[in-house]
């Protein structure tokens, strides 16, 4: 329980189970439930990025809570022990600091698709519930994992059914000349398609290729038969559609 000036505040959950006196201020029971809950709550979000072979996984997302946990219930510490300093400051660095690590596994890839925004945001999310759960905010870090496991488990089958009928593509293609983008361009607009943003690859530049990321509208709900009639194309090397 902290006390700000007359307020007092109680964790709903605490106060719930009847817990303030044991889990409300430091003590080695707060101390270990903090620990194990930061480690549970981030665990299933590790668990779940593992199964799909994503580079931060289990290990990766208990860490990243853990030491935001430590971070804040130290701060908490040294406010109440010592009676100086700032509560949010190192909650405060770690928000900061955590976007460093994030940036690190956001990947633009040679197909020029973005890769690990998920990731990132991830994390960030799995160091905030460690903050929660570091200052005694047990609510909020439980409901918040519960929240990330929807975002990361349901949502993407519920973005495939509301993506699924769309007709806005985005394809990787390989020319044979850089002279045969105007043909590929006019053969999308002649078939009733519309042209959003075409972006080189550099990273194919020595390949005797050029290639481009294009975002199109399609004629076509089916992006297979978009991707064959592409591939018809007598000077298209390769296509595939970009997820």
């Amino acid at each position: 329980m902290f006390e700000m000036s007359n307020i007092n505040y109680i964790d709903p959950i605490t106060n719930w189970l009847g817990l303030e006196d044991l889990i409300g201020d430091i003590s080695i029971w707060s101390i270990l439930v903090r620990f194990i809950l930061t480690f549970i709550c981030a665990g299933l979000i590790g668990l779940e990025r593992a199964r799909r072979r994503h580079a931060a996984g289990f290990r990766t997302y208990i860490l990243v809570s853990l030491g935001a946990m430590i971070a804040i219930f130290t701060n908490q510490y040294i406010f109440e022990v010592y009676g100086q300093g700032d509560i949010g400051r190192l909650g405060a660095q770690v928000i900061s600091g955590i976007g460093f690590l994030g940036a690190g596994t956001i990947l633009v890839t040679s197909r020029s698709q973005i890769k690990g925004l998920t990731t990132a945001a991830g994390l960030w999310v799995s160091a905030c519930i460690g903050l929660s759960i570091g200052i005694g905010f047990y609510t909020v870090g439980i409901i918040g994992t519960i929240f990330a496991l929807v975002a990361f488990v349901f949502l993407p089958r519920l973005e495939k059914i509301f993506t699924k009928n769309s007709n806005t593509l985005e394809i990787h293609v390989e020319l044979f000349s850089r002279s045969d983008l105007k043909k590929l361009i006019d053969y999308i607009r002649t078939r009733g398609g519309k042209i959003n943003l075409v972006d080189y690859n550099s990273s194919y530049a020595n390949s005797g290729l050029s290639v481009y990321t294009i975002n199109m509208v399609s004629w076509n709900k089916n992006a297979n038969i978009v991707i064959q009639d592409i591939l018809d194309l007598e000077y298209v090397n390769f296509s595939e559609i970009l997820l």
